[in-house]
């Protein structure tokens, strides 16, 4: 995987925007990335369930819209784009796809509890095929700005292994990485059905599967970066959010099925992203099956 070079950021004036900005400054500024920032306006143009806006007030809002994203992006010595579309997600997607962003940065939704990420609608829309890699700023990261402690939920995927390589680029010349490997509770959920099968030895090898793991990703972590190992049991998104808690970034690969080069959220990512106490980046599918 590429590095980031280009990071687009929704920025929509709120607070959990402010969120999204010191995200995605920190991660443009670690990797010397071009910073933008996106706001979405709605079409002037009404349909059956949603009336027109007058032109006056359509031209207004428009007007208003551009001077918070210029005051904003010029605080932070960023580009800005403004985007007139029927949804918020779409117009970050458009953005992102005109000045080919590699990276798009929002912030987590309103109902997020203090200090943890919760997906809104428009980051679920852009974890649901987008090309670009996603990052979501948990409640409160504008107070807490960090980028040292760098977690990888890792299952021995391709997308997994995608995501090794941009939390290595993200770490920088020295920093530190954790690889997080969960051994799920494979033997308890069989047990539930009061199956026969030797549940011990099933938790052992599955306990074993995950050190292995830990193993293999380790040798692609170069030397100049401290690495810790973490190995879990459990269920993996419970344990991932849990881990979570001792980190900045954590970040996940996509689905492991479905379009090439896609943002895909799977069963796994998509809890992490409702629960956890760190930012979340989940970086595209790749190319390879």
């Amino acid at each position: 995987m590429a590095k980031f070079t280009r990071v687009l950021v929704g920025h929509d004036g709120g607070e959990h925007a402010e969120d999204a900005l010191a995200l995605g400054k920190a991660i443009a500024d670690r990797l010397a990335a071009e910073l933008v920032l996106g706001s979405v306006v709605p079409n002037p143009i009404g349909g059956s369930m949603v009336p027109a806006l007058p032109a006056e007030a359509f031209t207004n809002l428009t007007e208003h819209a551009k001077r918070m994203l210029e005051t904003a992006a010029d605080a932070v010595g960023a580009g800005h784009e403004i985007e007139q579309s029927s949804s918020a997600s779409h117009g970050l997607q458009t953005i992102a796809d005109r000045i080919e962003a590699d990276l798009i940065v929002v912030g987590s939704s309103p109902r997020a509890e203090e200090g943890r990420t919760r997906a809104g609608r428009k980051a679920r829309q852009l974890m649901s095929g987008g090309v670009a890699a996603v990052a979501i700023a948990p409640d409160g990261f504008r107070h807490r700005v960090a980028l040292d402690r760098i977690g990888i939920g890792i299952d021995g995927s391709p997308e997994s292994r995608l995501a090794v390589e941009a939390a290595i680029d993200l770490a920088g010349e020295d920093g530190s990485l954790e690889l997080v490997a969960v051994a799920s509770g494979l033997a308890d959920e069989w047990g539930r059905w009061g199956v026969t099968y030797p549940l011990a030895e099933m938790a052992e090898a599955t306990r074993e599967a995950a050190a292995l793991l830990l193993d293999e990703m380790a040798v692609v972590v170069p030397g100049r970066l401290r690495l810790e190992r973490k190995l879990m049991e459990g269920t993996a998104p419970i344990q991932l959010a849990k881990a979570s808690e001792d980190l900045d970034l954590l970040c996940l690969g996509s689905r492991g099925y479905g379009p090439v080069r896609r943002v895909l959220l799977g069963s796994v990512s998509s809890d992490v992203v409702n629960h956890a106490a760190s930012a979340v980046l989940v970086v595209p599918r790749t190319e390879n099956d």
